[in-house]
């Protein structure tokens, strides 16, 4: 059999299992809740046609606008097998989305003078200089340009909780897959095990990301999000609900740039993408997401948790010069800083061909009008961006992940191309 008829037999199979698989799953009445500015009512509207066509299973879609509230909906269930409807208060992991508010926690300490990006990451942590990694800057870290892709000996979670020594020594030790500076690419979990070290080294009181988040910005500004799980907020975070092996092939033929990341993680074990997924074995299958304890531990490239709320409110203080409520978040020269692209090009470790345009802990994105917006998007369809030129402060996030990792997800453009609608009639109207 040839390879096209190979590949219409695997579609025509995915589609009769999701079909399948469709009928069996429990009829749950429609969940639909929020508020919203009048102006913003077509947003909401398109959020809960989604819920109610079966399109959105489960999540959150906040706006903040001018460092205002102006969408809050959500819908669906957190977990559907219990009948656990998605609530105001309910919160998911948002996966990548962690990166992003990484980057806000490490300008703060710029702000306060314990970090410098200019800076080699040695002077902060000596350990860190072993095996050509004494140029690494703090800037090339965070901008996925260091290297450090993958752990040569994985670590589990529990070495974080137990055996810091050998945590801290196998990040130091570890020699970077090119050298450092002369590529750039994609660290997806290496980067918050290095982040979160160098930040916990540099905070005068030795506190770690979750910590400093918490006291300095969640408190604050009464941002609900934190870095992890804390055992006493399981209670409202949502179940995850990953994709099944079926439905991920048939993911990769809807979306097509993905079709090469799977080759890779089948057929080619050491390639720089597919190592870069597994330096920590509890973090390697989605699943093991929703062990409790797996949560608690902060690793700020994917453990962050909260609500699209927090979210949206974080990137919209940032949108509307980095103040609210008379309190200042960053100075005008770290958000000058935060909205600037480092490195851009082809990604080293992902290598899709695609354009990528990495910043100091960000990832950059064109809105639909074509405009540059900055944050992180996340596995399973997550989004959280500050949209500078409009004063925007944008979250989606789900707990029925989707192959989609980087905005695309048809779920969250739907929202967006209408909110964006929104933007423009509101323009027109001054």
């Amino acid at each position: 059999m040839g390879i096209l008829k190979q590949a219409f037999v695997v579609c025509v199979g995915v589609l009769v299992y999701s079909r399948l698989q469709r009928l069996f799953e429990p009829k749950l009445p429609t969940n639909f809740g929020g508020t919203w500015h009048p102006d913003f009512q077509k947003v909401a509207e398109v959020f809960r046609h989604n819920v109610e066509s079966g399109l959105e299973k489960g999540a959150a879609f906040s706006v903040y606008y001018k460092g205002k509230p102006v969408i809050d909906v959500w819908g669906g269930y957190a977990d559907i097998d219990s009948g656990r409807k998605w609530e105001k208060d309910t919160t998911t992991c948002v996966f990548s989305c962690t990166k992003g508010v990484a980057a806000v926690v490490l300008a703060k300490l710029v702000d306060s003078g314990a970090l410098n990006y200019s800076m080699p990451v040695h002077h902060y942590w000596p350990e860190f200089a072993q095996n050509g990694k004494d140029n690494i800057t703090v800037e090339m870290l965070i901008s996925h340009q260091g290297g450090l892709v993958y752990l040569d000996e994985p670590l589990s979670i529990y070495d974080y909780k137990n055996n810091r020594e050998k945590w801290t020594s196998t990040l130091a030790k570890q020699k970077p897959a090119w050298p450092p500076g002369e590529h750039f690419g994609y660290h997806a979990l290496t980067f918050g095990l290095y982040v979160d070290e160098l930040i916990q080294r540099v905070d005068k009181q030795g506190r770690d990301t979750a910590t400093i988040f918490k006291e300095e910005i969640a408190d604050k500004f009464d941002i609900d999000f934190s870095m992890n799980t804390p055992a006493h907020e399981s209670y409202r975070a949502a179940r995850l609900v990953p994709r099944t092996k079926y439905q991920l092939l048939l993911d990769s033929f809807v979306y097509t740039r993905y079709l090469k990341s799977i080759y890779r993680i089948v057929f080619e074990p050491e390639s720089l993408m597919t190592r870069s997924l597994k330096p920590v074995a509890e973090l390697e299958a989605t699943a093991l997401l929703n062990n409790p304890k797996v949560r608690e531990v902060t690793v700020s490239s994917s453990s962050g948790t909260g609500t699209a709320r927090g979210l949206a409110k974080l990137y919209g203080i940032l949108t509307n010069g980095g103040s609210h409520d008379g309190n200042q978040l960053l100075s005008r020269d770290r958000l000058e800083q935060l909205m600037k692209p480092v490195k851009y090009g082809y990604d080293h470790v992902f290598q899709t061909g695609e354009y990528t345009s990495f910043g100091l802990g960000t990832i950059f994105r064109n809105n639909p009008w074509g405009e540059l917006t900055v944050g992180h998007t996340g596995h399973g369809g997550q989004v959280s961006v500050g949209d500078m030129n409009n004063q925007l402060g944008i979250a989606y996030i789900t707990n029925h992940l989707t192959i989609n990792g980087i905005g695309e997800d048809p779920r969250y453009v739907a929202l967006e191309t209408a909110l964006y609608d929104v933007m423009r009639q509101l323009s027109d109207k001054k």
